[in-house]
């Protein structure tokens, strides 16, 4: 799985994130150690201070009572009472500097029992001291009672004193020892930070640089969209999710006779009065997919009378995320090809007609003139062998020489223009050519045809037996078939004729060009095409390896006008 630039960046930032938070709590934790060590160590110091405040004080009350017993000196008493008083308030502060410490409670109530008997024992000699004269062997007693009491006093508060230094020593190495892990943490954080601020740099800096490079490419594509836009000689436009313009270039706003700043802001079907154009936009808005080459024909807004080819190509066009927001429209103005088109078309039925008439002629020519000369030239041989008396084998030779012509004169003026499709109609003229196909051919051929049909408009029997001539040609000629079928069926609205084959069947690339109407086809397709489209019909090929199927659909309503068979087949090609 692959992040991209913004995914890698939230990362970082996530995992910054963490190791600040982290290594903020362990700094929190070790600044809060550092500080617990050091008020200890604190602590461990005022009681130091506390002891060797007490035993100054003890001192001076031994000191002021030894001072006044030697001089009399009421200042030594006083000394020793403000002494005395402040003996107690040590005791108490040390003792409740070490309510934590169970044994040094013990030691302190011990303690202070010893400096009361010391006090009551200095109390009694200072007592003595001020009685003259003093009682020499009394005030020996209670000094040498006092010292010992002193001196085991003394002792404890030593022992204490050493107690609180290795104490001391220990909170201090505690103390130390935080400090240090302390300061490693914060370096430690400041690394981290520095790193992520590094990495954090670069990638902005990346991040910029594919910014400035993306706004660069997409400068780029935009100019070239622009130039597209004004040099193009293709209409382009935008819609969004409306069918209405947001952006058009010239040459599709002069197809719609308008300026582009006319276009901007209205739908579609005020431009182009085309009424498939939102059902086709809106089915690339759902599906995504484009719908290309979907060829208009439309009356200009304004503009009565006058219609405009165009071939039009509806795409999507997806916003970041994937979905449909806005529809591109190319436009190409075919109005030109179309109406040249459509003159070739009724030049090719022209000429068409004008191959009827020329056919007709040289058929009646065949059988007026050329049949008459043979049909002469047989009965002057008649007589000359008559004449002789005897049956010459050169005159028997032209007699069939001159039948054969005559037959074939005949037969060539009859496919040529039969003269029953004038005289009895499509059903007898294609009843007796199929009947001569399969005798010259050798090809069994059925015809179903309704045994009522009336006659048909010239026009239209002479396009339906030119397609059953042609079709039959060609099963001739390329199809190697066994058998063939032709059916006719009508109704009041059109008659259909269908010739199917059981041959080889055509090359797709020729029923592609038959069904697209491109590419060069052979004289009698596109003879047959021609002709039924000039009257508004529908030819059809389909061909595979079991045989081919020629259909062709002929409207028996009253002839269409160019105008509208040509928007027939339009919609056909749209569709």
């Amino acid at each position: 799985m692959t992040l991209s630039l913004r995914g890698i960046a939230w990362a970082a930032f996530g995992v910054a994130v963490v190791l600040l938070v982290g290594s903020s709590i362990f700094l929190f934790r070790a600044t809060h150690a550092l500080f617990d060590s050091e008020a200890l160590v604190s602590h461990t110091r005022e009681v130091q201070t506390v002891l060797e405040d007490l035993s100054s004080t003890l001192i001076q009350v031994t000191n002021s009572r030894r001072g006044f017993v030697i001089t009399g000196d009421p200042l030594f008493l006083s000394d020793y009472r403000s002494a005395t008083a402040r003996v107690p308030t040590d005791l108490d502060r040390l003792a409740q500097l070490t309510l934590d410490r169970a044994d040094r409670q013990q030691e302190i109530s011990e303690l202070r029992g010893d400096v009361q008997a010391e006090l009551n024992l200095i109390g009694q000699s200072v007592q003595n001291g001020t009685i003259r004269p003093a009682n020499r062997d009394q005030e020996i007693q209670l000094t040498r009672q006092s010292a010992v009491v002193s001196a085991r006093v003394q002792a404890a508060l030593a022992r204490m004193r050493d107690e609180e230094d290795l104490l001391l020593g220990e909170r201090q190495l505690v103390s130390r020892s935080n400090y240090e892990h302390t300061l490693r943490l914060i370096f430690a954080s400041f690394i981290i930070a520095l790193m992520l601020l590094i990495s954090e740099m670069f990638l902005l800096s990346y991040e910029f640089t594919s910014h400035r490079q993306t706004q660069q490419a997409a400068r780029q594509s935009q100019e070239i969209v622009n130039a597209f836009f004004s040099s193009s000689t293709v209409g382009f436009g935008i819609l969004d999710s409306q069918f209405r313009y947001t952006r058009v270039n010239n040459v599709l706003s002069q197809m719609a006779g308008v300026t582009p700043e006319d276009l901007i802001g209205k739908p579609v079907s005020e431009s182009f009065r085309e009424p498939r154009a939102e059902v086709l936009m809106r089915e690339v808005l759902e599906t995504g997919r484009p719908v290309l080459d979907h060829e208009v024909l439309a009356e200009l807004p304004g503009r009565q009378g006058e219609f405009r080819h165009w071939l039009v190509n509806y795409f999507p066009i997806r916003e970041i995320g994937g979905a449909v927001t806005q529809i591109g429209i190319t436009a190409v103005d075919v109005t030109a090809r179309r109406n040249a088109e459509e003159a070739l078309r009724k030049l090719s039925g022209r000429l068409l007609g004008i191959q009827d008439q020329e056919r007709r002629r040289i058929a009646r020519e065949l059988h007026d003139s050329l049949g008459q000369y043979l049909a002469g030239m047989k009965i002057a041989i008649d007589m000359l062998s008559a004449r002789s008396g005897k049956r010459d084998p050169l005159l028997i030779e032209c007699t069939d020489i001159l039948e054969k012509a005559i037959s074939e004169t005949r037969t060539l003026s009859h496919l040529l223009h039969p003269p029953l499709l004038d005289e009895a109609g499509l059903a007898s003229a294609a009843s007796w050519f199929v009947a001569g196909f399969s005798q010259r051919s050798g090809i069994p051929v059925s015809l179903d045809m309704p045994p009522d049909l009336a006659r048909l408009p010239e026009a239209i029997e002479i396009a339906l037996f030119r397609v059953l001539q042609e079709s039959l040609t060609n099963v001739h000629r390329h199809s190697q078939a066994r058998s063939a079928e032709i059916s006719v069926e009508a109704d009041a609205e059109q008659i259909t004729i269908v010739v199917r084959d059981h041959g080889r069947g055509m090359p797709s690339h020729i029923v592609h060009q038959i069904q697209t109407e491109s590419g060069k086809l052979g004289v009698g397709l596109a003879g047959m095409r021609e002709r039924i489209h000039e009257l508004g019909g529908i030819f059809e090929v389909s061909s595979n390896a079991a045989g081919t199927v020629v259909r062709a659909t002929i409207p028996l309503s009253t002839e269409p006008s160019p105008t509208s068979a040509k928007a027939e087949r339009l919609g056909q090609v749209g569709t």
